[in-house]
């Protein structure tokens, strides 16, 4: 088949949206498929912006990738960013009508507005749509309170219904948002889960830890906290936790990506005078596994008021490298994943005295902490392997060439 994957991120940004939407499109190919990546170039104001920028077209893996130029919507301000969302969405129509008729088209959302651009590609071809829904947008925004304005919810809720109704097959990564969309009224033949997956199979790295060594990090206990720094993760109570560990120089936090909340954060370690935290921006993508491996925890944490169904990437990925996980999370699909793994340890969310005592008791017991991380290795294998999600998708493509072979059979036999 022909297919068509619409990214609002890709290669060489570091997001997890780039390595998911990166090895999906390489496997597919790999598959036979003849693959097209539509993506916006980098954005100039990112860290991990290249130099020079990509062209507007190359071939990366066997996978055909066009690049489409874009205003930034990523660390600005969310006006600005509603506005080139849907400029992003216009661009890629027009660059999708040049790459030639496709059988399916796969797109990740949100943002909101390329699934619109995705439905319009899909029906001018009689292509399958299949909308890959990472997030319950617009409830996640009104949890977070970033969308209160009735026309600006009415519009998000129309494209939210249109991309329910009008896609094929709808992909969640979690039970939980399986059950949201059935509520909502939604075809359950349409939804199916495929976890976001991991390399479940990478040995640990042999030697010394080139972050270790770099930072000078010698024996101290590493707390990380690495990916996007957005409004939907804590970062205050991470910065609250170091506070209350500030007595403890054995102990280290290491915050590294980037985010509309990272300047916050940075701020409140200046004004609370922190020796015991440090920043990094986002690592290249062949170094993160070296940069988790420095780790003796992992973090992860999500505003109180987050109540979608949200299971954030780095979950799997430091699962499947063997570090426990200290979690500050609200009921839902993640804190349930980080218990059921027992791979971590979970607090309520926003509570920093608890946070930082767990952070404690693992940094004073070796044993739990190799304890936990194999559990949450064996976990890992089990539940985000890559080759079983990619098995998922290769048989829902199948069965969406089999349904258009059958259309158009019916056509041509009224």
């Amino acid at each position: 088949m022909k297919v068509l994957l619409i990214t609002p991120h890709y290669a060489p940004e570091i997001r997890s949206v780039s390595v998911l939407m990166g090895q999906l499109a390489g496997d597919l190919a790999s598959r036979g498929h003849v693959v097209t990546v539509l993506a916006p170039y980098p954005p100039s104001h990112m860290d991990e912006a290249p130099a020079p920028s990509p062209p507007p077209e190359e071939q990366r893996a066997g996978v055909r990738v066009v690049r489409v130029p874009v205003l930034p919507f990523v660390k600005v301000a969310r006006a600005v960013r509603a506005v080139t969302q849907f400029a992003l969405a216009a661009s890629i129509v027009w660059a999708g009508l040049r790459t030639g008729r496709q059988d399916a088209v796969i797109v990740y959302s949100p943002p909101l507005p390329l699934a619109l651009a995705a439905e319009m590609l899909a029906r001018r071809w009689g292509a399958s749509l299949v909308v890959n829904v990472q997030d319950i947008y617009p409830q996640a925004l009104i949890d977070l309170g970033l969308a209160r304005n009735p026309v600006v919810l009415g519009v998000l809720r129309w494209l939210e219904r249109r991309a329910y109704h009008e896609g094929a097959a709808l992909i969640v990564h979690s039970a939980g948002n399986r059950r949201l969309l059935l509520a909502r009224g939604v075809d359950p033949a349409k939804v199916i889960v495929i976890p976001n997956w991991v390399d479940t199979g990478r040995p640990a790295t042999a030697g010394p830890n080139s972050y270790r060594v770099d930072l000078g990090l010698d024996d101290r206990i590493v707390v990380l906290f690495a990916g996007v720094m957005g409004y939907a993760q804590d970062m205050t109570v991470i910065v609250e936790a170091a506070t209350f560990l500030q007595d403890d120089p054995s102990v280290v936090f290491l915050l590294v990506g980037d985010g509309v909340r990272r300047a916050e954060a940075e701020a409140l370690v200046r004004a609370r005078g922190l020796a015991n935290v440090r920043f990094l921006p986002f690592q290249p993508i062949d170094r993160y596994p070296m940069l988790v491996d420095a780790a003796d925890c992992c973090l992860v944490t999500l505003q109180a008021s987050v109540a979608t169904p949200v299971v954030p990437s780095k979950i799997g990925g430091i699962l499947a490298q063997a570090r426990p996980i200290v979690a500050a999370l609200p009921g839902g699909d993640a804190r349930e994943t980080v218990e059921r793994s027992g791979g971590g340890v979970c607090v309520e969310p926003g509570d920093a005295a608890a946070l930082a005592q767990a952070i404690r008791r693992l940094a004073a017991d070796p044993a739990s902490r190799r304890a936990m991380g194999e559990a949450g290795r064996r976990y890992a294998g089990a539940h985000f392997s890559r080759a079983v999600a990619m098995e998922l998708y290769a048989a829902l493509l199948e069965r969406l060439r089999a349904q258009r072979a059958g259309m158009s059979v019916g056509a041509a036999n009224p």
